[in-house]
């Protein structure tokens, strides 16, 4: 019995911390988590702890704040709520059948990419690199690269120094990232050809809203075969770019009310 009381108990603190970053879109420190919660900065801090083992919170590693993460969003569809992904579909699907190739979404999580959705295209040798749900550092494909490149230079630099560990699990430092970045800068488009996955490549475009929040990108992937200069250039940009305008109009209207 005193053993059913403490995990009740865990789970009213734990809602109770979801309840006070629910009030604070932009997130919220832990003294001041402390304060509204009413809680002592230790149980704070474990409970914060614990909700972000289970995905449920993250830090941002260079403001430090708390935020509610994405598993807790993907809950909230089930209640029918708006999201990114939800408002993307029609414009991957359009993607996937002009170029029929593989388009995927990806969404910035503290100084994580995560893949939110994919949809595959006709071409029969599918670029199959990234499953909803996967995390990857961010800089790390193209995907996560766009979203990168899109934020302030305090951020970028914040999450190299948090990822410099994870990158090295994929071959890429600090530098890579330094030149993607110029190359992003260059061509207004991230690009991965073959480096995290051999064969395959994919290009990203970010999505930024009028209040200069980086809520996601798109990227299309293919076999390299597929990913020409001459294609980028005549197809692939100006598709993503066309839907990712259109999605950043959509958003936009959100974030207006």
């Amino acid at each position: 019995m005193a053993e059913l009381a403490a995990i009740t108990g865990s789970i009213a603190r734990a809602a109770r911390i979801i309840d006070v970053l629910t009030q604070a879109e932009s997130g919220l420190g832990l003294n001041q988590i402390v304060a509204r919660s009413e809680f002592t900065k230790t149980t704070a801090f474990r409970v914060l702890a614990n909700l972000q083992d289970v995905g449920y919170v993250y830090q941002d590693p260079e403001t430090r704040l708390y935020m509610l993460g994405y598993k807790l969003h993907k809950i909230s569809q089930m209640a029918h709520r708006t999201d990114i992904a939800a408002l993307a579909k029609r414009g991957m699907q359009r993607l996937a059948l002009e170029t029929e190739d593989t388009v995927f979404l990806s969404i910035p999580e503290g100084s994580a990419a995560i893949c939110v959705a994919r949809t595959t295209g006709a071409f029969p040798i599918r670029t199959l690199t990234l499953n909803e749900g996967d995390h990857r550092p961010l800089g790390v494909g193209a995907g996560a690269l766009a979203l990168f490149c899109a934020m302030p230079d305090d951020k970028r630099t914040a999450i190299c120094k948090a990822n410099k560990n994870w990158m090295t699990e994929f071959g890429t430092s600090k530098d890579d990232l330094t030149a993607g970045y110029e190359a992003f800068v260059a061509n207004g488009y991230a690009a991965n050809i073959g480096r995290v996955v051999a064969g395959t490549s994919a290009i990203s475009v970010p999505i930024r809203t009028r209040n200069h929040r980086v809520v996601g990108a798109l990227a299309i992937g293919a076999i390299d075969a597929r990913m020409s200069q001459s294609r980028i250039d005549e197809l692939l940009l100006p598709a993503l770019n066309k839907e990712a305008a259109q999605l950043t109009k959509r958003m936009n209207e959100l974030e207006q009310g």
